[in-house]
């Protein structure tokens, strides 16, 4: 008895240890899948006798039942149970039916949905969406006589066919007999009816470029519809500035008078542009335009008068954006920009000019250049002249670039001239840009005996 009891006994240590292998191993029961979610229930935006509804499961939805009911008694009208997945996946989607609506009225009906996924749970869902069970109104592309309007011709001419797309079938038939709106945003609009064929013609006259569009209310059995837009654009007339500055080359400080006149190309020829407004810069010769000179009108005649005083060589700009007599956008004015040149001569001046012999006998002139204006050169050429008893100036030295220091640009030559006579320093000046300058004068005796 004792020795059946411990091999008893061991035999059931065995199979506990089996036990707790296997119970080691067996795996952990899996979460439920959530059931499904339904999301929302409607007419395809396509074709309003089609249902469509997004939903999702965990496991995968598997299968739809959309029930239309009336609005008022919630009476059961049509189930729909064919759905196909059209967007998404089957964890999350968008489903389209598979067969079309039918039903004996034209209005809007409540969807119910039960929804039930591939482990067969099930969700339902009260007035998920609703079914505009109508007919749609599409228009065709619309045909318009020009693209383009101009100041004399601003009068488009809009033609198209409204159709219908009936949701018991999904035909288009056309509309017949019913208002259309034709026209532009913020611009006059125009009241016309299709006719037997759903073609409709309108005639909108444009003030600015704008988008046409045809417009359907809708109500009753249709819903609202408008059309895809026709851009038209607008063609403005040729205008032109004539300017000119007088006179063409100051120094600086003195004044120019800047003076034109404004046209445009009207339908009986070239006419004034009397009282508008532009505007007036005044730009240096690199294309910088730092100073807005006037915004001045025309007057009666289209003519136009400034004074101004330039402070650099370049020219003034004279540019009219295209405005009525009140200064509002005229989209049959286009923007307009001339220009005509001036040349600012900058001051120039020796601050101080020295000459005299050195213990060889020879002459040693220098002196400083200013510029007492916003500019300088980048070179500084400077000629010391000469002139003896009688005679006019000569030139007996060249110095091609005067060097900066703190007291100006810097110059200094040693020429060897034994005779006597007048020294002076001389700046020719840049054209367009630098005035000429001459330094005062110094009297320089003839060498001595010793020094020659």
């Amino acid at each position: 008895m004792r020795r059946r009891s411990v091999v008893a006994f061991r035999g059931l240590i065995a199979v506990l240890a089996g036990a707790v292998v296997l119970i080691g191993v067996v795996p952990s029961v899996a979460t439920a899948a959530t059931p499904p979610r339904i999301g929302s229930a409607f007419s395809s935006e396509s074709d309003l006798g089609i249902v469509q509804i997004s939903a999702s499961a965990e496991a995968g939805i598997e299968g739809l039942t959309a029930h239309i009911r009336s609005q008022a008694t919630g009476e059961e009208l049509a189930a729909i149970t064919s759905f196909n997945l059209s967007s998404g996946t089957a964890q999350d989607g968008v489903f389209t039916a598979g067969t079309r609506v039918q039903l004996d009225k034209f209005d809007t009906y409540r969807i119910d949905v039960d929804a039930v996924d591939t482990l067969g749970q099930q969700t339902s869902k009260r007035s998920a969406g609703t079914l505009v069970y109508v007919i749609q109104p599409i228009f065709s592309p619309l045909s318009v006589d020009r693209t383009t309007i101009t100041y004399s011709r601003r009068t488009v001419k809009v033609t198209g066919t409204l159709s219908g797309k009936w949701p018991t079938d999904g035909v288009l038939r056309p509309i017949s007999r019913m208002p259309v709106r034709v026209g532009a945003s913020f611009e006059p609009s125009v009241d016309v009816q299709t006719g037997p064929d759903g073609r409709f013609t309108g005639e909108v006259a444009l003030n600015q470029e704008a988008n046409i569009y045809a417009r359907f209310e809708g109500g009753g059995d249709y819903v609202f519809a408008e059309s895809e837009p026709q851009h038209i654009s607008v063609t403005p007339s040729p205008t032109r500035i004539t300017v000119k500055v007088s006179p063409k080359q100051v120094k600086l400080g003195e004044p120019v008078t800047i003076s034109g006149r404004l046209s445009w190309k009207s339908p009986d020829g070239w006419r004034p542009l009397a009282n508008r407004r532009f505007g007036l810069l005044e730009c240096d010769q690199f294309g910088t335009c730092p100073v807005a000179v006037d915004v001045p009108k025309t007057d009666a005649d289209g003519r136009f008068s400034v004074t101004s005083v330039p402070y650099v060589t370049g020219y003034y700009q004279v540019g009219f954006a295209g405005s009525d007599e009140n200064g509002r956008p005229d989209p049959f004015l286009p923007l307009v920009l001339e220009k005509a040149s001036v040349s600012v001569l900058q001051p120039v001046e020796f601050s101080d000019f020295t000459a005299a012999r050195d213990e060889s006998g020879q002459v040693v002139a220098s002196g400083h250049v200013q510029f007492p204006g916003r500019y300088s050169p980048g070179t500084v050429p400077v000629q010391i002249q000469y002139r003896a008893p009688g005679d006019s100036w000569v030139t007996v030295a060249d110095i091609e670039n005067a060097d900066w220091d703190s007291a100006g640009f810097a110059f200094s030559a040693t020429v060897d001239e034994p005779a006597g006579g007048v020294w002076r320093a001389y700046y020719a000046g840049q054209a367009q840009h630098f005035q000429t300058a001459v330094s005062a004068k110094v009297r320089v005796a003839a060498a001595t005996p010793s020094q020659r």
